[in-house]
C-alpha cells in the first residue's frame, strides 16, 4: 500500500471530480479542501488513517471554532468533502478498507440563525417611488427583484428574452457568479484565478416561472430594448457581475435616505410581504426556488405571541 498523505490524497480526489460536476461546484470543493480540509488533517498518513483519529481531529477543529464563525452549513459541508475523500481513499488501496464513522458533535457545532431583515412596507415605496421618477436598466433591476424575489445572481444573468410580454411572467434558468478556479499543477490548492460563469442552477426548483405584476410590467416596458437577446440590466450585450451591481445598490439605497439593508434583503423583503398577505407557504417556496416548503417556513414563518396565545385559547379546557 503506497503511502501518501491526506493533502496529496484530496489534491488527486478533486482532479477525480474535476470533469463530473459544474466549474462552480468544482470551486467550492476547492476552497473547503485548501482552507479547511488541508490545514486541519492534511499531513495526516493514509495509511494510518482511522475513525477515531478523524473523530478526535474534528472534534479539536471545532473546538476552536468559536474563532472561525463557520456556519452549520459549512462545517456539514467540509465534513461531506472529507468523507468523499476517504471514500475515494478506500477504493484506491491508500487507506485500509475502513468503514468511517465519525460525527459532528451537537454540542460542538455555533448554530448561528440569521435574523431575517426586510425592508419596511414604507421603505419599499420610497424605493418605488425613486425608481419610477428616475427609471434606467439598473435602477429597474432593483424593484424587479423587490417586486418578484429573484437572486442577486439571477438578474445578472436574465436576459430581456426571458420576459414574456404576452403572458407577464419572467423565466429564471441562470444564474451568474464568479467562481474561483484552482490550477492542478505543483500546488494545485494555493495557484487558480477567478471568472465569471454563467450557468443553470444546480436543482430543478430554481428554474422557475414568475408572473410579474401589471404595475411593475408596464414600467419594465417604458425602457424595453428593440434588442432582446440583451441583459435586462444594461441593454446591451454586456453583462453586470453581481460584485459591481451590489456597489451600484448601495449607493442608489443610500441617496434615499433610508436603511441600507444587504442587496439579498430585498429578497426577504418579497418573501416577507408575501406571507404577511396570506399566500401559502408552498406557492411562495415555489416562487422563490426553495427546494423544499421547509426552508421557506423556517426562513420566513414566525408566529407571533398573539398567534401562539390564539392556538392556547383554541384548545383551552373549557
Amino acid at each position: 500500500m503506497e503511502k501518501i498523505t491526506l493533502e496529496e490524497l484530496s489534491n488527486e480526489w478533486l482532479l477525480s471530480r474535476e470533469k463530473f460536476v459544474k466549474e462552480s461546484t468544482y470551486s467550492i470543493y476547492c476552497t473547503h479542501v485548501g482552507n479547511h480540509i488541508v490545514p486541519q488533517f492534511g499531513n495526516l498518513i493514509c495509511q494510518d488513517i482511522t475513525s477515531d483519529g478523524i473523530q478526535n481531529r474534528i472534534n479539536t477543529w471545532l473546538s476552536r471554532n468559536e474563532q472561525n464563525q463557520l456556519s452549520e452549513k459549512t462545517i456539514k459541508d467540509i465534513i461531506t468533502i472529507l468523507k468523499s475523500i476517504l471514500k475515494y481513499g478506500v477504493k484506491k488501496m491508500y487507506i485500509p478498507n475502513t468503514d468511517f464513522d465519525f460525527k459532528i458533535p451537537n454540542s460542538m457545532i455555533k448554530i448561528k440563525r440569521k435574523k431575517i431583515v426586510t425592508y419596511t412596507l414604507k421603505e419599499q415605496k420610497i424605493i418605488y417611488d425613486a425608481v419610477s421618477q428616475n427609471i434606467s436598466y439598473k435602477n429597474l433591476g432593483i424593484l424587479f427583484c423587490l417586486y418578484t424575489g429573484i437572486r442577486i445572481g439571477e438578474v445578472c444573468a436574465l436576459k430581456w428574452k426571458d420576459i414574456d410580454f404576452t403572458n407577464n411572467v419572467v423565466y429564471i434558468s441562470k444564474t451568474l457568479q464568479r467562481i474561483y478556479i484552482r490550477i492542478p499543477e505543483n500546488d494545485m490548492i494555493n495557484k487558480g484565478y477567478s471568472k465569471i460563469t454563467i450557468t443553470s442552477p444546480k436543482t430543478i426548483s430554481v428554474e422557475r416561472i414568475i408572473p410579474i405584476s401589471s404595475e411593475l410590467i408596464n414600467i419594465v416596458e417604458m425602457v424595453k430594448p428593440e434588442d432582446l437577446d440583451t441583459y435586462f440590466l444594461t441593454g446591451t450585450t454586456k453583462f453586470i457581475e453581481p460584485r459591481t451591481y451590489r456597489n451600484y445598490y448601495k449607493k442608489f439605497i443610500t441617496s434615499l435616505d433610508i436603511n441600507v439593508l444587504k442587496f439579498h434583503s430585498l429578497r426577504h423583503s418579497f418573501a416577507t410581504r408575501c406571507i404577511e398577505a396570506g399566500a401559502d407557504y408552498k406557492t411562495v417556496s415555489e416562487l422563490l426556488g426553495h427546494t423544499s416548503v421547509n426552508i421557506t417556513m423556517n426562513l420566513y414563518v414566525h408566529p407571533s405571541i398573539e398567534q401562539k396565545r390564539k392556538c392556547i385559547e383554541m384548545v383551552s379546557l373549557h
